[in-house]
């Protein structure tokens, strides 16, 4: 009896369900025992477990499971949901409702695409195929209509995006970078004329890795340089001529994450010149001609 416990004594209390009580409530209607839902026995359906556009809201519904591998009733109090992406922890928030005995519905909304991780956690564990790994798409309704426009620029000419969303701008004529918000607000910009690290040369092509570090073609200076998001020179590579890790007058520029390659279109030379990431030299193809894989100041 746990009401005559001494002081400090220890003691096992065996709860055991109440068969006759339970007998003789099914006299009179169905009784039905509610079990906690178990994390590893619950689960999810619909496509936003695998799929989603940016700026759209997309649900998914988690079925409660009790050990005995049943739906139960019984409410989950503990139930969170988290997206992530991928590639630099960015959170989109995820709403939780009942609208079932047994199921819930989650609704998030993606700011940003790429690859996220879908967290679905009760009492701090995640459920039956937890985390899901989603592919967030551009939504359709939103290719090629403008959003807002960025004024007051000289001669801007690349553009890229790092992974906080972040416009990174090659301002030609303003021989600099220049980094704006989302929104279209200039947090930040770096550069000036001249031919010393951290300065340009009408700068044209510019592209993001997967560090967030900023990559820019700087044409009149013949090379590439290498800064942190912040703007702080890491590297260059080049100079005037035809050779391996060379350029005359490069423009574009484009980086393939699986592979690691930064390709550049070295203009004047008629060709692509490939470097890895530390600016070493990978390879290089292309002619000056109109033939297969020649070309014309790229």
């Amino acid at each position: 009896n746990p009401d005559t416990l001494a002081p400090e004594e220890e003691a096992k209390i065996l709860l055991v369900a109440d068969n006759d009580l339970h007998h003789a409530c099914e006299k009179f209607a169905e009784v039905v025992v509610a079990q906690s839902a178990r994390p590893d026995k619950c689960y999810s359906t619909g496509n936003g477990l695998k799929s989603a556009k940016v700026g759209e809201p997309t649900t998914v519904t988690v079925h409660a499971v009790d050990q005995q591998g049943k739906v139960t009733p019984k409410p989950v109090k503990a139930l969170t949901a988290k997206l992530v992406r991928s590639r630099d922890a960015t959170r989109a928030e995820c709403q939780v409702r009942r609208v079932g005995k047994s199921k819930y519905e989650l609704q998030y909304q993606p700011a940003t695409r790429g690859e996220h991780q879908l967290h679905i956690r009760i009492n701090g564990k995640n459920i039956k195929g937890s985390p899901y790994t989603v592919t967030v798409m551009p939504s359709p309704q939103s290719l090629g209509k403008p959003v807002r426009s960025i004024g007051n620029l000289q001669g801007p000419w690349g553009i890229a995006t790092n992974g906080r969303g972040h416009i990174v701008v090659a301002e030609r004529n303003g021989h600099c970078v220049l980094v704006f918000t989302p929104e279209g607000q200039k947090i930040r910009s770096f550069g000036s004329n001249g031919a010393s690290h951290g300065q340009f040369k009408y700068p044209r092509g510019v592209v993001v890795d997967k560090d967030d570090n900023i990559i820019v073609t700087d044409r009149y200076n013949h090379r590439i340089q290498k800064f942190t998001s912040e703007g702080k020179f890491l590297m260059a590579v080049g100079t005037s001529g035809s050779g391996p890790q060379q350029f005359k007058h490069p423009s574009g520029a484009s980086i393939c994450n699986t592979s690691d390659k930064i390709y550049i279109a070295d203009s004047h030379n008629h060709r692509i010149q490939i470097l890895n990431m530390d600016f070493t030299f990978s390879s290089s193809f292309g002619t000056q001609g109109s033939g297969t894989g020649q070309f014309e100041n790229p």
